[in-house]
């Protein structure tokens, strides 16, 4: 009877620890968080609207651009609230090589985000349309989609949907990407307000393992801001050396390299050496030799034209009229070219092949180079200068950088600085002449 009652003891207090413990009970099942769903992609970024505007706002009304009543802080806040839009928070972005691109909103009130879409109708035409179950709007002019839940919105454009909502509306907590996951935890351009990031497969080409881009302004310009991460070392570092131009409000396309390429020169191996090697071949020149004879410096300026004296030959009559040529001498405008470039002995090996080749052809003290107008030679030590027009004047320099116009707007292109396997860049390009071009600015 005893051991009957312990038994039942026993058992009893098994039972109640089980009740207590409920190790079979169902796991409470998290809902995927935004990063969690978000898809990988070539360019992946965070945007916050809200600060990204207010930086903005001096560029926006300066250059009197549309709409600029609508892109101000306090506008933007307001409808983000009253759609059920949480705008203060990120907005996370991506897009592909081939131009389908995407969205995500946070949403802070999913029951608000209706009226905003019929607002959006009214503008756009948009179609229901089902997938599996799953309700979204559809623009067939602009391959637009818009689709929904409790806490997030997506807008996507592009090929693609049916794989970009399975992705995201079957995500399961905590299995965001390594590659969201290193992105948002990127210590660069932390705080800036746009943030674009790309592993796409024509940087690893050069052996680019990541590149990141944010943006900064004035009320004038735009400054894309980059960095490019190396799978190995760049071996090339900043230097000062020679340039034919001190001012840095040159009017024209110019390029300035200053580099010390003594370590890029023995690692033919790399990844970015090749590539360099064969973009070189297409052009017909051996760029082993030549960056066995360049000492790492280039400066090149080409921009409006001078006058020049031309010798020419013409038929004219002597006094028995008698056909005879005559030189004669003429005035004429060509554009103009000045280029620096620092050389070892090894060059004149290379030259000699170029010519050989008919890439450079020379006569007397003057050469042209591929399609160049005459060019004056000069070389004097380690340097060899072309002009044509004057003689340009000699400065040290240690600025990388080049500027360039392309269809009325100048880009000026900098390598700020690099360390190791990280390389530094600023794009800068003014904003007027872009916004004229798409009819953004007002009348």
């Amino acid at each position: 009877m005893i051991r009957k009652i312990i038994l039942i003891i026993v058992l009893a207090s098994g039972l109640g620890v089980l009740l207590y413990l409920k190790p079979w009970r169902q796991e409470e099942i998290e809902d995927p968080r935004i990063i969690d769903r978000l898809p990988t992609a070539d360019f992946i970024g965070v945007m916050n609207p809200l600060e990204l505007i207010r930086e903005m706002s001096s560029l926006i009304n300066s250059n009197k651009l549309k709409y600029r009543q609508f892109l101000n802080y306090d506008f933007l806040l307001s409808q983000s609230r009253a759609l059920g839009m949480n705008l203060q928070n990120p907005v996370y972005l991506f897009g592909y090589e081939n131009g389908n691109w995407g969205c995500i909103i946070e949403l802070n009130d999913d029951s608000k985000i209706e009226s905003g879409l019929g607002q959006i109708s009214s503008v756009i035409k948009l179609e229901k349309k089902n997938l599996e179950g799953l309700s979204y709007l559809y623009s067939k002019k602009r391959k637009l989609y818009i689709f929904h839940e409790k806490n997030y919105i997506l807008f996507y454009h592009g090929n693609d949907f049916s794989s970009i909502i399975k992705k995201i509306h079957k995500s399961n907590f905590g299995e965001a990407s390594t590659e969201w996951i290193n992105f948002i935890n990127d210590t660069n351009f932390k705080n800036e307000s746009f943030i674009i990031s790309s592993n796409w497969k024509k940087f690893k080409q050069f052996g680019i393992e990541k590149a990141v881009f944010s943006t900064d302004n004035d009320s004038k310009n735009i400054k894309l801001k980059g960095y490019f991460k190396k799978t190995s070392p760049f071996y090339i570092a900043a230097k000062t050396g020679p340039s034919i131009f001190n001012s840095r409000s040159v009017q024209g396309n110019f390029l300035n390299i200053h580099l010390n390429i003594d370590e890029f020169r023995k690692h033919k191996e790399d990844i970015l050496y090749s590539e360099l090697k064969k973009l070189f071949r297409t052009y017909g020149v051996s760029f082993d030799e030549f960056i066995d004879s360049w000492r790492g410096d280039l400066s090149f300026f080409q921009g409006g034209k001078t006058p020049v004296t031309e010798e020419y030959k013409e038929t004219e009559l002597d006094d028995e009229f008698n056909p005879v040529m005559v030189e004669k001498k003429r005035l004429v405008l060509i554009p103009v070219y000045s280029a620096l470039l620092t050389v070892n002995n090894n060059f004149y090996t290379l030259y000699g092949k170029l010519k050989a080749k008919g890439i450079i052809t020379e006569s007397t003290n003057k050469i042209r180079f591929f399609t160049s107008p005459p060019l004056t030679k000069i070389i004097q030590k380690n340097k060899l200068v072309l002009f044509s027009g004057r003689n340009p004047k000699t400065y040290s320099d240690y600025r990388n950088e080049m500027q360039w116009e392309i269809n009325g707007t100048k880009y000026t292109l900098q390598l700020e600085k690099v360390t190791d396997n990280f390389l530094f860049t600023n794009l800068t390009f003014p904003i007027q002449a872009i916004a004229k071009s798409y009819d953004l600015t007002s009348r």
